[in-house]
């Protein structure tokens, strides 16, 4: 089931991924979904709610790539290369959609996600945690802004 966000979001990701990093998407569509329904629940603009799609799949993507990483895998480096290409992607596109209180929200779980991705664990539901958290945090700030507002 492909959506028209889920389908702007991947074009935005295709657009601002640099083909000479060679990375493949490879999405648990059923995540995205989620996602996008989680964003739907929320009072966004439309163009926020593709970037913060985005921010989400690029982050669950550097953390699916830095897990499983053994000193036996053939594949070692290119999946730390990878994940920190996306790790790094994801504050560029973040400061450029002006998420900048979504990157401090975020940056202590994610250093969380990457030690236990190290140790073998999966972030991800963290990270659609965290995302609802961060979005209850805004709503309930800007609904308190506007009673006092209101009230003032």
């Amino acid at each position: 089931m492909n959506t028209k966000l889920m389908n702007e979001t991947f074009l935005l990701l295709q657009s601002e991924c640099s083909p000479k990093a060679g990375i493949t998407f490879r999405i648990d569509l059923t995540e995205i979904l989620d996602t996008e329904s989680l964003l739907n629940s929320y009072d966004l603009a439309y163009e926020r709610k593709v970037h913060l799609l985005a921010l989400y799949t690029v982050l669950s993507l550097a953390t699916s790539r830095h897990k499983d990483c053994h000193h036996s895998d053939p594949n070692l480096t290119r999946k730390v290369l990878d994940g920190d290409y996306l790790y790094s992607l994801y504050i560029q596109l973040a400061v450029q959609f002006e998420e900048i209180d979504l990157i401090s929200y975020l940056a202590p779980h994610i250093k969380k996600w990457q030690i236990r991705g190290a140790e073998g664990h999966s972030g991800v539901q963290m990270l659609s945690t965290c995302l609802e958290q961060f979005l209850d945090l805004e709503f309930r700030r800007d609904t308190y802004t506007t009673t006092v507002e209101q009230v003032g």
